[in-house]
């Protein structure tokens, strides 16, 4: 059976892998955002061994070293050698007929000059460009110096030593830079020889089988990560910081190995600004999950469907608008196929839930609640929401089961007090938080309270919550906005005073779906505050510490009102009143790109904004920002005041 076709995707993919194994995490997420947003769906991914780039290279050389050790001859001693090396495959082809000659540094793959690793250390003198050697040193004879050039040895007995397939097969090897040779008997044992360069260490611990395949060992584990090359400039407003785990390595720590660029990019040449809010304000934006092209606004007064194209936009559907009557829009919220877009309104003491499809078409209405409905919940399966509907004293949890469709909600969880944000945790779980508390609620055929976390009084309001899953039990984080506290219910950790204004958002860094997440793993919080920072946290839940690892800075006088990582944790992103900020999740320091509202540096923006933050439970008088990436990470959809930016992030 024929071999199927080598696409480039078959390339990227063994170079993905390459780069997630061997430690370079942060340059595997930007293939990865340039590639295809998620390499593990490709049909053959599941058939790819660990390190299948470094075996197919090693045969790759082996074939080379095949063919220039033999001329036109072919002894049957040489038989088993190729056929080893083509498995099933028919030795005639890749043997010509011939006898053994010797392999001679000429005529190695990456040419005769030996690999001498030392000098590729950083702090090493590599002098002129192109010499590879310092202006002090005199090249040392490739015969006269142990090294290793195309996984060969470069001493006289490797040069002279040829492939049999009785004897020792290769007198040593490296793969990929190790600088630690191996002796293979023919029944494939691998012994290790010393190193040819004194002192140093490889990377990897080679284990050669019986097909010739080369493996790597755990050397490749968190462990042989390094950390970020080089250190952040004095200028830079940034706490000194121990590097944060890669959440997109299966094995391997993230290198750092790209350079944080000197100034932020101006993104303003691919940005689209929309007028979008009429006489109301923006309050949300949400981009239509699987679908860059579509995304939802909505303030207290509107609420459209926006069909983007190119540059221009045009407006698909306007869901709901003001006419006059004390209708509000409270909340919306896409279902994770996106194929509905609940829309929450209030009107006459009574709360109300319609559904749309992506052209604006009305698929369902749900029964009223009698209170403004101020959270819709999606479950991750898209079966379920929790509909959150809160006032001053009493706050109700309801379940609406698509499936079912009943003419009312089942009875709800009733709970004294607000309940200002919900989260789910599996298919059957839920978090919520309110004053001075955090539930925990069991979801089968309504919401049932199965456990209170008590924060030792009332007076704090836990205004947001997120859920990390870990490989027993969820990581629940909450915040307050007023007192600037963080807290992990689940695993009674506190901190206070986490900033020194108001906290405005918190977010949770996504993971690779490849990554099986550890029991003791470090989960990364993002909170943003009034304070003019976003500040980046490792919570530990094993040593019961949060250690704040980036210290991003907007500027004097600059608050940092929203928030968000983009879907593959690559990118965080921050918006003030006028102004966008993008930086590198993993690196922090500078911003890599950022983008002003046009005009906002020399005139102040007519009709200032007005306090509408009240659905998270703020009392502070500070303007409503939206912000939302779409589901590939490469637009920002950024609401302020009646308008809309669409921003194009393709880095």
């Amino acid at each position: 059976m024929a071999s199927p076709d080598l696409t480039s995707h078959h390339v990227n993919y063994l170079i993905w892998r390459y780069l997630q194994e061997s430690g370079h995490g942060e340059a595997a997420v930007m293939l990865q955002r340039a590639w295809n947003p998620d390499p593990q769906a490709l049909p053959f991914a599941p058939y790819i061994k660990t390190h299948a780039l470094v075996t197919l290279v090693q045969k790759g050389l082996q074939y080379h070293e095949i063919e220039q050790s033999l001329d036109q001859a072919r002894p049957e001693e040489h038989r088993a050698a190729a056929t080893v090396l083509c498995g099933e495959q028919d030795p005639n082809r890749i043997l010509q007929d011939g006898n053994p000659v010797p392999l001679t540094p000429s005529k190695y793959f990456f040419g005769p000059i030996p690999l001498d690793a030392e000098k590729l250390k950083p702090g090493v003198d590599h002098g002129e460009a192109g010499d590879g050697l310092g202006t002090d040193q005199v090249p040392a004879s490739p015969a006269s110096k142990a090294g290793v050039t195309n996984g060969h040895s470069t001493t006289a007995e490797a040069a002279a030593a040829p492939v049999t397939g009785g004897k020792k097969t290769r007198t040593a090897s490296t793969v990929n830079g190790d600088e630690s040779a191996m002796e293979v008997d023919s029944n494939g044992v691998a012994h290790e020889r010393p190193s040819a360069a004194a002192g140093s260490q490889s990377p990897a611990e080679l284990v050669v089988d019986a097909d010739g395949d080369v493996g790597m060992g755990m050397g490749m584990g968190a462990g042989a990560g390094v950390g970020p090359v080089g250190a952040p400039s004095e200028a830079q407003d940034q706490e000194p910081t121990t590097p944060a785990p890669t959440f997109t390595l299966t094995t391997g720590q993230s290198v750092g190995v790209q350079i944080t660029p000197a100034k932020a990019a101006d993104l303003s040449p691919d940005t689209a600004v929309l007028d979008v809010a009429g006489d109301s304000h923006v309050t949300r934006s949400l981009w239509r999950p699987r679908d860059s092209t579509v995304v939802a606004t909505a303030g207290d007064a509107f609420c459209s469907l926006w069909k983007l194209s190119g540059q221009r936009a045009s407006i698909q559907e306007k869901l709901v608008e003001s006419t006059g009557d004390s209708r509000c829009v409270s909340a919306i919220a896409w279902d994770p196929t996106g194929q509905k877009l609940a829309v929450a309104t209030y009107n006459d003491l009574r709360g109300s839930i319609t559904m749309y499809n992506a052209d604006g078409e009305i698929v369902d209405m749900l029964p009223d609640v009698p209170r403004m409905i101020t959270g819709l919940h999606w479950a991750e399966n898209g079966a379920h929401m929790v509909v959150v509907a809160s006032d001053s004293r009493v706050s109700e949890l309801a379940l609406w089961d698509a499936s079912i469709r009943a003419e009312e909600f089942p009875p709800p969880q009733v709970i004294d007090g607000s309940i200002y944000d919900l989260v789910w945790s599996g298919d059957n779980q839920v978090y919520a938080c309110g004053d001075g508390s955090a539930f925990q609620c069991d979801v089968n055929s309504s919401v049932q309270l199965a456990k209170t976390f008590s924060s030792g009084g009332p007076e704090t309001a836990w205004t947001f919550i997120r859920c990390a899953k870990t490989a027993t039990a969820p990581v629940v984080v909450t915040a307050s906005s007023a007192s600037a506290s963080i807290w992990v219910p689940t695993h009674d950790i506190r901190l206070d005073a986490a900033h020194e204004g108001d906290i405005t958002a918190i977010e949770l860094r996504p993971r690779s779906s490849s990554l099986e997440i550890q029991q003791n793993s470090p989960i990364t919080l993002a909170s943003s505050s009034t304070d003019d920072t976003v500040r980046l946290w490792n919570i530990d839940v094993e040593s019961k510490e949060i250690n704040c690892i980036h210290r991003l800075y907007l500027g004097p006088s600059i608050p940092a009102l929203i928030s968000t990582f983009s879907p593959d944790g690559y990118a965080i992103a921050a918006a003030s009143k006028d102004k966008l900020f993008i930086w590198n999740a993993e690196r922090g320091g500078v911003p890599m790109a950022t983008w002003t509202v046009p005009g906002s540096e020399d005139t102040k923006m007519e009709n200032p904004d007005e306090p509408v933050n009240g659905q998270n439970g703020s009392s502070d008088a500070m303007p409503d920002r939206s912000l939302s990436w779409d589901t590939d990470g490469k637009k920002l959809a950024f609401g302020f005041g009646k308008q809309m930016a669409i921003v194009n992030f393709q880095r």
